[in-house]
């Protein structure tokens, strides 16, 4: 299974529950997926949107760096025309040919399915793991 975070995700990985579903999905030898752009936001997110330092964002950036596999999408067809800034993160996913995009943003589940790929929010994520016995109910 090839799985791609959105970073708008971000302030759930710092959480236990997330770190969990990381921990899973590592465990379950499912390929998680990253690209430059998912890394610059995910910089941006923890300095401009939740205040974290520029270090502890850089840090960050490098764990999922050593964590994922890095794609870098081309040019494509496929766009979210309502909000432009989730495109690269769209391609990012087709490109790499993951099975699911895990995000909580709208636009994006609002393109679920798309092209094959399974767009689906952190809780539908959980209820994944739980359902393939990789995380205990109730967790």
């Amino acid at each position: 299974m090839k799985i791609l975070f959105d970073v708008y995700v971000a302030e759930a990985l710092l959480g236990d529950a997330a770190e969990e579903m990381i921990a899973a999905t590592e465990r379950a030898s499912w390929r998680i997926y990253a690209s430059t752009y998912l890394l610059d936001e995910l910089e941006r997110v923890l300095v401009e949107g939740l205040g974290f330092s520029p270090r502890l964002a850089s840090l960050s950036r490098r764990r999922v760096f050593r964590r994922a596999n890095m794609v870098d999408p081309g040019t494509s067809r496929h766009g979210v025309s309502e909000d432009i800034k989730d495109t690269p993160i769209l391609r990012a996913a087709l490109d790499a040919g993951v099975d699911y995009l895990v995000t909580n943003d709208h636009h994006l589940l609002a393109l679920n399915p798309c092209e094959g790929l399974k767009i689906v929010s952190m809780a539908e994520y959980l209820s994944l793991l739980q359902s393939e016995g990789l995380i205990a109910p109730g967790s």
